[in-house]
C-alpha cells in the first residue's frame, strides 16, 4: 500500500534539502576526502586566475586526475569577485537537481509506477555521504554525473520513441558530461551498441560519429597534441601501469560493489525468494571457476586507500582481505543468479570495469551510479517494476542512514 501523498513527498524533500544546507553552514565532510581534495583544487583555482595559459599547459603536472574544465569554471566565476563560499552555495544545488534528474529518468522507465514513491527513492540520495560531499565541497564528478543522467533520460526516450532527435540529445549531453568527468565516456560504447542496432550503418549513424568526432576534438587536441595527459597521473607513484590496470583487482573490487549497492534490492521479497528457489548448482560452478581464475591475480592492498566497502571493512577489522573474497565469491553468485546473462549486462559489466583505469577504486565513483544503472540500464530474471514498493524505499533509506553515520563515525574517530 503506498501512503505518500504530495504533501509528504515535498516535506520529506525540504527536510532534506534543509539537511544539506545544515550540512554546508557547518562544513559537513561526511566522505572524508571531499573538503582536502577542494583545499588542494584551490591552489588550483588562484593557478588559473594568475597564469591561465601556463597552469592550463602543464595541468598534467599539478597532481589531479579530474578534469581541468571545472576548476577554469570556478576561478573564471570567481575571478568576476564572486565569492568561493556562494559559489559552493549554488554549486550544492546540483543535488537536488541530480535528486529530480533521476526521478525523471526513472518516471520515464517506469510509467505506470507509483510517481511519489520513485521520488522518494531518488531523494534518499540526500542522505549519502559522497554526494553530499562533493555538493558542498565542489568537485566535477556531481555534475559530470547529473549530465550524464540527462544525456541516459534521452536515450530512455530513444528506445521509447525511436526519434533520431533523442539520440543527438544524447549524444550532446555524454559528451558534456564527459568534458567534467573522462569516465563517463567509454557510455558512448552502450549507446552506440543501440544505435546500430536499430540504423545499421546508415547516414544517421555516420553523422553521429561525425559529431562525436567533432565535439571531442578539443579533448583529443589537448591530451595528445598538447601532451596535457592529466589521465596518467598516479596517485601510487610507485605503481607501474600495468599494475594500475589489474582486471583482477577492477572485477574483485567492481562486483564486491555491485553487491554492495545491490542491498537495497536484494531485501525485497522478489530477488530474495529468487535467490533461494531458483539457484542452480551451475551458478556455484561458475562462481567458483571465475573466481579462482582470478584471485592468483589479485594484489589490490590496503596501502592504496579505497577499494570499496567490503574491502576496507575486511582490512579494518581483520587485517587481511579474507572476508573480502568471500563477498567476492558471494557477489559472483549473485550476479549470476539475479542478472540475466545477455549480451546488454555483459556489456555494462565490461564498460564498468574499463571506465576506471586508475589504480584506486572508490565507493563514491559508483554512488549512487550503480542503482540507478539497476534502475534504467541493466537486465535482471525478476521484474524491477514489482519491488517498487514501500519496502524497497525503505530499505534504501535504511541503507543511505546506515551508510550515512558510519562514515560520520569514522571521521570522528
Amino acid at each position: 500500500m503506498y501512503l505518500f501523498n504530495n504533501t509528504i513527498k515535498i516535506g520529506i524533500f525540504l527536510i532534506l534539502y534543509f539537511s544539506l544546507i545544515i550540512g554546508f553552514f557547518y562544513g559537513e565532510n561526511s566522505s572524508g576526502g571531499a573538503y582536502p581534495d577542494f583545499l588542494m583544487r584551490m591552489s588550483l583555482i588562484e593557478n588559473f586566475k594568475k597564469n591561465f595559459i601556463e597552469t592550463f599547459l602543464n595541468y598534467h603536472n599539478l597532481n589531479d586526475r579530474h578534469s581541468p574544465l571545472f576548476i577554469i569554471i570556478i576561478s573564471y566565476i570567481n575571478s568576476l569577485g564572486i565569492e568561493l563560499d556562494l559559489i559552493r552555495l549554488i554549486h550544492l544545488n546540483l543535488l537536488p537537481l541530480l535528486v529530480f534528474i533521476s526521478y525523471k529518468c526513472l518516471i520515464l522507465k517506469f510509467p505506470n509506477s507509483h510517481t511519489n514513491l520513485l521520488f522518494l527513492i531518488c531523494c534518499s540520495f540526500f542522505l549519502s555521504a559522497s554526494l553530499r560531499s562533493i555538493a558542498i565541497w565542489p568537485d566535477s564528478r556531481i555534475i559530470g554525473l547529473f549530465l550524464f543522467l540527462c544525456s541516459v533520460y534521452f536515450f530512455i526516450k530513444f528506445k521509447i520513441e525511436l526519434k533520431y532527435k533523442y539520440c543527438i540529445y544524447s549524444n550532446l549531453l555524454l559528451i558534456l558530461s564527459a568534458y567534467f568527468s573522462p569516465n563517463f565516456s567509454i557510455f558512448l560504447i552502450y549507446f552506440f551498441f543501440y544505435y546500430f542496432k536499430f540504423y545499421n550503418f546508415s547516414r544517421q549513424i555516420l553523422n553521429l560519429i561525425f559529431l562525436n568526432f567533432i565535439l571531442s576534438l578539443p579533448m583529443l587536441f589537448y591530451v595528445f597534441i598538447l601532451d596535457v595527459n592529466f589521465f596518467a597521473i598516479k596517485a601510487i607513484s610507485n605503481i607501474s601501469m600495468t599494475e594500475s590496470l589489474n582486471i583482477s583487482n577492477k572485477i574483485f573490487i567492481i562486483s564486491s560493489l555491485i553487491f554492495f549497492y545491490m542491498l537495497p534490492f536484494i531485501f525485497s521479497k522478489l530477488p530474495l525468494k529468487l535467490i533461494i528457489n531458483e539457484f542452480k548448482i551451475n551458478y556455484f560452478y561458475f562462481s567458483t571457476i571465475l573466481f579462482f581464475s582470478l584471485i592468483y591475480f589479485f594484489n589490490y592492498s590496503n596501502e592504496y586507500t579505497g577499494g570499496g566497502f567490503f574491502f576496507k571493512l575486511s582490512n579494518e577489522i581483520f587485517g587481511n582481505s579474507y572476508l573480502f573474497f568471500l563477498i567476492v565469491f558471494i557477489s559472483f553468485l549473485l550476479i549470476v543468479s539475479l542478472f540475466q546473462l545477455n549480451i546488454n549486462n555483459f556489456l555494462l559489466f565490461f564498460l564498468l570495469i574499463i571506465s576506471n583505469p586508475q589504480l584506486t577504486i572508490y565507493n563514491k565513483y559508483y554512488d549512487p551510479l550503480l542503482m540507478l544503472l539497476f534502475f534504467l540500464c541493466f537486465d535482471f530474471k525478476f521484474n524491477m517494476k514489482k519491488i517498487i514498493n514501500n519496502n524497497l524505499l525503505i530499505n534504501f533509506y535504511v541503507f543511505y542512514f546506515f551508510l550515512f553515520m558510519i562514515n560520520l563515525g569514522r571521521n570522528f574517530i
